[in-house]
């Protein structure tokens, strides 16, 4: 009797649960995984996403969820997903309460067996009834615990919603919040709006972003621009916080082959930010001249790093090795000191493109670290989908939000293809990067010698 498709899962999820408390103790010698309703950043949070690990974490993240969809009502399973949005707007409560933090410096080392919610909600300012609720809500799903009737504590996955844990996310939370869920909301009417054209438009200004907000500016220069630039400082920190979260540090770029770049070199950062990427990349690199470039304004924000002006196609044109390592993500804009705004597209087609590649030498290597997105097929020889279903899920999120804010898209590894072919240049590899849930690569390419301009 064949194995059904549910039983494959089954042992899909054990083996992946096997093979992650292995690793586990394998990087941690005798550790074990930590409880769900101790409020600490789980050691294990911050491993290496070796590819056991990330294979195995994978897994069980795509098993899950297709064994619900397999075994749930169909009617089930789509009201259950449909009815996520209340799971927002509860941690959007408690973020925006920060009750995460109350409860913390109330009971910090659980001595009181918990915090009473009455003395929660009083700081708070809500009413205990209700906080009850909208906490009892996030307990079933793991987010803070009640130790005793009425009595609460923070646990693992609340952790993160407090504003000094070293893993919070709420900035990041915020910034969904009052920027990206707006358009959001408003991307369904602009798919639809078959009348003015939005339906099918691809340009910037039919975006979702652009209908809600009306800013007449990209989201960047909106953010920086309207009620104080907060929007900007927090988006700032947002990105730092999901790079944390999503992130492996230096690992993250292990799987990329840097000692063929050879000894000595200049790798070039574009859209760095304040050189988080760099650094990490330096580790692989330490006889190399790196140089991060990225919006003026971000550099200008910067006080611990001090940031020339150099040309744009420095120091490429004169040096024997380089390497141009873009980390954009498309709906990004990079500002270079020749006043020169491009989008990533705009940069491998347009003007910035061909001086790039006019200055590139034979040893010039350009690299593009991005999410790739490829089509969830069916897979004949496993019950997941071939791309890997919902472990993809972040890739999937990336995409729709690139959508709603500049209606661009993320790319399959064919289309980057497609790209370096029409622009001078030809795909040399794919690595992929060490993030878990988040299909990121650097795509590598190498100038075309017969191309010309």
């Amino acid at each position: 009797m064949s194995t059904s498709a549910a039983q494959q899962l089954v042992e899909l999820i054990s083996q992946a649960v096997k093979d992650i408390e292995i690793d586990t103790a394998t990087q941690l010698p005798g550790a074990t995984t930590s409880n769900i309703n101790s409020p600490i950043v789980a050691p294990e949070d911050k491993l290496e996403a070796t590819p056991k690990r990330r294979d195995a974490i994978r897994t069980l993240q795509a098993s899950t969820h297709q064994l619900l969809a397999t075994l749930m009502p169909a009617g089930s399973r789509l009201i259950s997903i449909y009815s996520s949005y209340f799971e927002k707007v509860a941690i959007d409560i408690v973020v925006t309460g920060r009750i995460a933090d109350l409860i913390h410096t109330a009971d910090p080392d659980l001595s009181d067996g918990g915090v009473h919610v009455e003395v929660i909600s009083e700081k708070a300012g809500m009413d205990p009834q209700k906080l009850t609720h909208v906490l009892r809500f996030l307990a079933l799903r793991n987010i803070f615990c009640e130790v005793t009737k009425n009595h609460w504590i923070n646990t693992r996955c609340s952790v993160p919603l407090r504003t000094d844990s070293q893993n919070s996310i709420c900035n990041l939370l915020m910034h969904f919040k009052e920027v990206a869920l707006p358009a959001l909301l408003e991307f369904p009417r602009v798919m639809l709006d078959t009348e003015n054209g939005g339906a099918l438009s691809w340009d910037h200004s039919d975006s979702a972003f652009q209908k809600h907000f009306k800013p007449g500016c990209d989201p960047f220069e909106f953010m920086a621009s309207t009620d104080g630039g907060y929007r900007a400082e927090r988006f700032g920190k947002a990105m730092v916080e999901v790079t944390k979260a999503l992130g492996n540090g230096e690992a993250e770029y292990k799987s990329y082959d840097w000692k063929k770049l050879g000894p000595q070199g200049t790798l070039i950062d574009v859209g760095g930010g304040i050189g988080a990427a760099a650094y990490d990349i330096s580790t692989y690199l330490p006889e190399w001249k790196i140089v991060v470039q990225d919006r003026a304004e971000v550099a200008k924000d910067e006080r611990q790093v001090s940031f020339p002006l150099l040309p744009f196609t420095y120091p490429a044109p004169n040096t024997e090795r380089s390497s141009i390592f873009l980390e954009m993500k498309n709906y990004q804009k990079i500002a270079s000191t020749a006043n020169i705004e491009f989008e990533e597209a705009d940069f491998l087609k347009g003007q910035p493109e061909h001086r790039l590649r006019k200055a590139a030498k034979p040893t010039t290597r350009l690299m593009i670290c991005e999410t790739t997105l490829e089509p969830p097929l069916l897979d004949r020889n496993s019950p997941i989908l071939l791309n890997g279903g919902m472990a993809t899920h972040l890739s999937h999120n990336f995409n729709i939000t690139m959508l709603i804010m500049m209606n661009a898209e993320e790319r399959s590894t064919e289309t980057f293809s497609e790209i370096f072919d029409q622009s001078g240049w030809k795909l040399q590899s794919v690595s992929p990067l060490a993030t878990v849930l988040l299909d990121r690569c650097i795509f590598e390419a190498v100038p075309n010698t017969f191309w010309k301009d």
